[in-house]
């Protein structure tokens, strides 16, 4: 009976210990809340290397013969080859991820009102006073489905100041554990009414399949990171809000199936409070 009651301890300590390492590293629940809201929307590129493309016409016809031919369809980077009229066999190209553009919109509950367009390569910090993702592109990509309201501005309302880059090798053995091999992240204006200012980054890593459900814990530690460099820079008071897109799946396609976002207030003492 003593032993059935330490099993059934030792079985409940177990369970309480592994519910405060989800709390900790999952759900990273000490991160404080802000009262803020946030709307968004991203979408990601993918590139391949016609190299490959051009290897796999030619296995194709090693295979299939000279009349063989290969066509390469997007998205997805799907391959089909016909010989005669009639689909002999289908696959697909190795994609990387290029980059990401999008839209954050914040304010308080219920009156979104401060909009940050941008464009990001994870592997290439852009030059000062480079413009953020115009609005054209942003109608273009996501005016279906993305209330109309919140793209009604102009390409001088909001521009980029300050950019930082990270890199594996910054971050020391975290960085190689983690795979990180390149990260952006600049500032964006928002100069209408209601003015403020977003850190917004990307960070390249590669996790998958592991990475994904530590993404929340792992995008406010380079946020904070990013943070502390842009601060070094003396250039500006400290962003109102920051967002962070972890690529952990950079041999995806679509950015649902590729990244994660986090966003968050930065409070006066640099802290970060999630939103939504």
């Amino acid at each position: 009976m003593r032993m059935r009651w330490k099993m059934t301890l030792a079985a409940g300590v177990a369970a309480a210990m592994v519910a405060i390492a989800y709390a900790e590293v999952v759900a990273d629940i000490r991160t404080p809340r802000s009262s803020l809201t946030e709307m968004h929307a991203v979408g990601s590129s993918i590139s391949i290397q016609m190299s490959d493309f051009h290897r796999a016409g030619e296995a194709m016809k090693a295979k299939y013969g000279p009349t063989a031919q290969t066509s390469l369809r997007t998205p997805g980077a799907n391959l089909t080859t016909v010989v005669d009229g009639k689909v002999v066999e289908e696959g697909k190209l190795p994609v990387q991820f290029s980059d990401a553009n999008g839209l954050f919109v914040v304010g308080p509950r219920g009156r979104l009102e401060s909009a940050f367009p941008f464009r990001l390569d994870p592997r290439k910090v852009p030059a000062f006073g480079e413009k953020s993702e115009s609005v054209a592109t942003l109608k273009n990509r996501f005016g279906k489905e993305f209330p109309a309201k919140y793209l009604e501005f102009g390409d001088a309302d909001a521009t980029v100041d300050t950019c930082v880059g990270l890199s594996g090798p910054d971050l020391g053995r975290p960085g190689a554990l983690l795979q990180i091999k390149a990260g952006t992240f600049c500032v964006v204006f928002w100069k209408r009414a209601a003015r403020a200012s977003m850190l917004i980054g990307i960070v390249l890593a590669r996790g998958d399949p592991w990475m994904r459900p530590f993404a929340a814990r792992i995008c406010r530690s380079l946020t904070s990171i990013a943070l502390a460099r842009v601060a070094a820079t003396d250039r500006e008071p400290p962003p109102d809000y920051a967002a962070c897109l972890l690529v952990d799946r950079p041999d995806r396609t679509g950015a649902a199936e590729t990244l994660t976002t986090h966003v968050y207030e930065v409070r006066r003492d640099a802290t970060l409070a999630r939103m939504n």
